[in-house]
């Protein structure tokens, strides 16, 4: 059986011929899972060698990412603003450029004492999971269209024992919720249709086009929930919403016709406006 170092050198080769422009790092990733240690550990046993079964899973692990499968539908698993969610083809995988938008919400939900907030498009349940988390006052109603998105939001709600106050729906938007809200968080698809055929396999062949496709412009889900907001906000409420590059301009022009105001734009890590946040006022 090959050894640890042999491993990651023989799977490093493969995924840097098949495209991956991290093919060390996803290396040892996927050897330390088979091995079933950390990363750490297996880079200070590197002559320690493989079973027969963590070979064989390996080669198994290793065939589906060589057809650029996302690492984390590989393995199961993502991680987002420090915990560890399940993943599965039925939703997206986080982005760390959505971890601003979770900030923004987190501090301004605790600023206005927020009871109740949306997450519009759920997903896997990344934000409405970490939003429970990290204000334990507050109760999330978590909508997606997708059944398998909304599974997957009920399995991590429990996973990170916030179930009592996540509460999946199944909805178009806002369409399914009732009555005014604090907060309104939406990551919502802002792809523009014709970008499709230049994205990453990952993104083009694995992730589910409907919780990436925007439209023409990008924006038709985002025009959409826009008309909706001011009808679902309370007075002092607020609705965050994350962009795609270049989008910010006219997604404020949005929150304005829809009667929002103070609105405020937040650029992510590489410096690009990525959410827009606009509020009910008095």
């Amino acid at each position: 059986m090959p050894t640890i170092a042999a491993s990651i050198s023989r799977t490093r080769r493969e995924l840097a011929a098949a495209g991956s422009t991290e093919a060390r790092l996803e290396a040892e990733v996927l050897v330390s899972e088979v091995v079933g240690k950390r990363r750490d550990w297996i880079l200070l046993h590197p002559d320690d060698r493989l079973t027969p079964d963590q070979a064989s899973r390996l080669d198994s692990l290793l065939a589906r990412r060589i057809t650029r499968e996302p690492l984390p539908y590989v393995l199961g698993r993502a991680e987002f603003f420090g915990l560890t969610f399940r993943i599965t083809s039925a939703a997206i995988v986080p982005r760390p450029e959505t971890e601003i938008l979770l900030e923004a919400v987190v501090e301004r939900a605790r600023a206005i004492g927020a009871a109740i907030a949306v997450d519009v498009g759920a997903g896997s349940g990344a934000i409405a999971v970490t939003l429970a988390k990290q204000v334990p006052e507050m109760r999330v109603i978590a909508l997606d269209v997708s059944l398998d998105a909304l599974r997957l939001t009920r399995e991590n709600a429990a996973a990170h024992r916030v179930a009592h106050r996540v509460i999946p729906v199944a909805s178009d938007l806002l369409e399914g919720v009732r009555g005014e809200t604090d907060c309104i968080a939406a990551n919502l698809p802002y792809i523009m249709t014709g970008e499709f055929p230049d994205l990453q396999p990952e993104v083009r062949d694995y992730e589910p086009r409907a919780a990436l496709d925007g439209g023409a412009d990008g924006l038709a889900l985002i025009r959409r929930l826009s008309g909706q907001l001011l009808g679902h906000l309370r007075t002092g409420g607020f609705a965050a919403l994350e962009v795609g590059a270049g989008q910010a301009a006219e997604v404020t022009k949005l929150l304005d016709h829809a009667g929002l105001s103070g609105v405020e734009v937040l650029r992510d890590y590489a410096g690009i406006e990525r959410v827009v946040i606009g509020w009910r006022k008095g």
